[in-house]
């Protein structure tokens, strides 16, 4: 793996660069260069191979740096990140940090990869994303208190990443319950939360976030639901190095705020970027499908559906838009 990512390192900078050339400075023949070119296709990386001219990528590729991320952390979250651990493949951030070696790390440790052969999104979902292309990054948080009372972190976790979003130049970020970030009914970011800790102690969190920063590959192009990304809505490219300190700092300063006064403070930033807000929706539960009208969340984060008149407040299911059933 180490071999592979520096072939990627040397393809960077969007250049050709022959065989030869790259079998010298990586001590490897021209057929172990090509091995390793096949592989990196296979995380999604479009590489040119071009007779006489050697290999190039289709255009050039900002890997992350944990020192310019840093840098690019606001000034109020420094102090609250711990350590940045950067791997160029991993099976998911979150995974990686919810091992039992990782139990010990400091709350504000931080994990990023390049690439995950199995990223995770919420409901047991796939999280899909060529290599370099994207953010996938976890954020392991304690905070003094059970479980049981941490009613509404997910949603306080997405208002979180809107923000840093916004902060980006992002227009009109909008929020689905719990936790989905989508533009125009197109899903830009997705978030997973995963819990250890007694019901009445100390609980440890890690925070997953994925957001598309570029366009597509093939490989992002095998995701079943409509997507965007952010190349796509800002006026100029985004670094992703500044992009995830901006993130990272913008989640690691509201995880502060929530450990302070809990949900309350987000209900209000919450409800004006929820795209759901007053649409008729489903919800589908492990019970079976609930119908109505959403109504917002309450100060707890359950989402509220309004049937015959009655508000109702659930914690748990799947939301989307009621589809109209055409007439024959």
């Amino acid at each position: 793996m180490q071999m592979r990512f520096k072939l990627l390192k040397i393809l960077s900078d969007g250049s050709f660069h022959s065989g030869d050339a790259l079998g010298i400075e990586l001590g490897v023949g021209r057929s172990a260069i090509w091995r390793h070119v096949q592989t990196l296709r296979d995380y999604g990386l479009d590489i040119y191979a071009v007779t006489g001219r050697g290999y190039r990528l289709r255009t050039p590729l900002e890997l992350l740096c944990e020192s310019q991320i840093m840098d690019s952390l606001p000034d109020v979250a420094r102090p609250l990140i711990a350590d940045i651990d950067l791997h160029s493949t991993l099976d998911s951030t979150n995974s990686y940090l919810m091992r039992p070696e990782a139990l010990a790390l400091p709350g504000g440790s931080v994990c990023l990869a390049e690439y995950q052969l199995a990223g995770r999104g919420r409901q047991g979902r796939r999280w899909v994303s060529s290599f370099g292309a994207n953010l996938c990054f976890s954020l392991a948080w304690r905070f003094n208190c059970g479980p049981d009372a941490l009613s509404g972190l997910s949603l306080a976790v997405a208002v979180a990443v809107a923000e840093g979003l916004s902060s980006l130049g992002l227009e009109r970020p909008g929020l689905k319950w719990p936790n989905d970030l989508y533009i125009e009914g197109r899903k830009l970011a997705g978030i997973l939360l995963e819990m250890s800790g007694e019901f009445s102690g100390a609980s440890r969190v890690v925070i997953g976030v994925g957001v598309n920063v570029r366009a597509p590959s093939e490989i992002d192009e095998s995701i079943d639901q409509p997507w965007v990304a952010l190349d796509e809505l800002l006026a100029e490219p985004v670094s992703r190095n500044h992009a995830a300190g901006v993130l990272i700092g913008s989640l690691a300063a509201a995880m502060l705020e929530f450990q302070q006064a809990g949900f309350a403070p987000f209900v209000a930033r919450w409800q004006q970027m929820d795209v759901m807000a007053g649409k008729c929706v489903t919800l589908q539960q492990a019970q079976g499908v609930i119908e109505g009208r959403a109504r917002g969340v309450d100060t707890t984060g359950a989402l509220l559906i309004e049937r015959d008149g009655q508000v109702s407040r659930y914690l748990s299911g799947d939301v989307s838009l009621l589809r109209a059933v055409a007439s024959s």
